[in-house]
């Protein structure tokens, strides 16, 4: 029995090694799982780069498009408000419920960051190119003119500098 019980002693030591190796094993690889695990992307100077490439690039070919500012001329002051509302609430959707990207949940005052970032952005992209380029002054336009082609044209904007910005 004396060799029984050593021979068992045995085995136990090496099972509990073996068992030893697994358990250093298995946290490594849980170790290796976070590593590897994305982090969510924090809305920085990158995306905010990123934002105004992107409304730059969508807008500008718009702004030199005279029907647009005939519309401008044309469209009242409530329809282009409704466009803008419209827009609003899909740039929400787009950031709020797409799952493009891996983006983290930043509010401020309930509403998400990147929204408000990605508004005034295509805003006063689209009203600083309509006023740099002298859109103004060729079209006519009168300030409820002016402010309609800054929403137009912002359309435009908005879609670009969230397709950048969530498309890493």
């Amino acid at each position: 029995m004396d060799e029984t019980s050593k021979k068992v002693d045995e085995m136990a030591k090496k099972q509990a090694e073996i068992e030893g190796k697994i358990d250093e094993v298995f946290n490594s690889l849980e170790r290796l799982r976070g590593e590897l695990e994305e982090q969510p992307d924090k809305l920085g100077w990158d995306d905010i780069t990123q934002e105004i490439i992107g409304a730059i690039s969508f807008a500008f070919p718009f702004l030199f498009t005279g029907e647009l500012w005939e519309i401008a001329k044309e469209i009242s002051l409530e329809r282009s408000l409704a466009i803008f509302i419209i827009t609003v609430v899909i740039a929400y959707l787009f950031i709020t419920k797409s799952k493009i990207g891996n983006l983290k949940k930043e509010t401020l005052f309930y509403i998400p960051k990147r929204l408000l970032t990605v508004l005034v952005i295509a805003y006063l992209i689209s009203a600083g190119m309509i006023y740099l380029y002298g859109i103004y002054i060729v079209a006519h336009f009168t300030t409820t003119q002016f402010i309609n082609a800054t929403i137009l044209i912002s359309t435009f904007a908005v879609i670009g500098a969230i397709a950048v910005d969530m498309v890493k």
